[in-house]
């Protein structure tokens, strides 16, 4: 378990080189928090699955599991502020109230972008981070599918058995499910708590993509889970 600490805090903050320093601490905090609250919910989940404490590697699953699920929950949040911050910048005509109230005098637009320019680099931000997010979920589930196909391919080598096949379908299966299940409850929370003065389907649409990706990614990879079974 402290390998996938550790592995959390290397693929999050290797995409800290040459950006500014704030953004370099928000992936540092997010980091520690993740792990932490990951481990805190591991600990939790341990008396009604006591059988982790004598199997190291599913216990380390198991956790890498839950920080898969917290990591797509902080991605979509920031996702969500960099939205909303976007709907705030676009306001043009309210921040050129604000500049001209607090000058009391009329405003150019290099004076409105001053105005501005904290509120920009908050949403670079905010997306910076949940394009790192992203990144890191996708590298997760692509790992764990990668590794679907590669044992079954081994498997195959050694004339695999229509149970193998069985077994590598139904694992890819729940891997999907438990992704869409995880997306679709996140979508709720959206629609429900996001800020509303964002549109529902501008609020959504990171995560609206990010299924019709996986939907479509997840297909291509049963495509070839086929036809290595076929082969076999």
């Amino acid at each position: 378990m402290e390998r996938v600490g550790k592995y959390i805090f290397r693929s999050f903050l290797q995409e800290s080189t040459n950006i500014s320093n704030d953004i370099q601490k928000e992936l540092q905090k997010l980091a520690r928090f993740v792990y932490s609250h990951s481990l805190k919910k591991f600990g939790q989940a341990l008396p009604a699955n006591k059988q982790l404490l004598l199997a190291p590697k599913q216990a380390s699953a198991y956790l890498s599991k839950i920080i898969y699920n917290e990591t797509l929950e902080q991605m979509v949040k920031y996702a969500h502020q960099a939205e909303s911050i976007k709907s705030l910048l676009e306001r043009v005509h309210f921040h050129r109230n604000i500049s001209e109230k607090a000058l009391c005098r009329e405003v150019n637009d290099l004076e409105m972008a001053e105005h501005i320019e904290p509120i920009l680099h908050k949403y670079h931000q905010a997306d910076f981070v949940r394009h790192v997010l992203n990144g890191w979920c996708e590298t997760w589930l692509i790992s764990r599918v990668k590794t679907v196909t590669e044992e079954f391919r081994a498997k195959g080598k050694r004339k695999s058995t229509d149970n193998d096949k069985q077994v590598a379908a139904e694992y890819m299966t729940r891997i999907r499910n438990d992704t869409y299940g995880q997306l679709d409850r996140l979508l709720t929370l959206l629609l429900k708590f996001g800020n509303h003065a964002v549109a529902p389907a501008v609020r959504n649409f990171p995560l609206t993509k990010k299924k019709e990706t996986l939907q479509s990614y997840f297909a291509i990879q049963k495509e070839r889970l086929d036809v290595l079974s076929i082969s076999s």
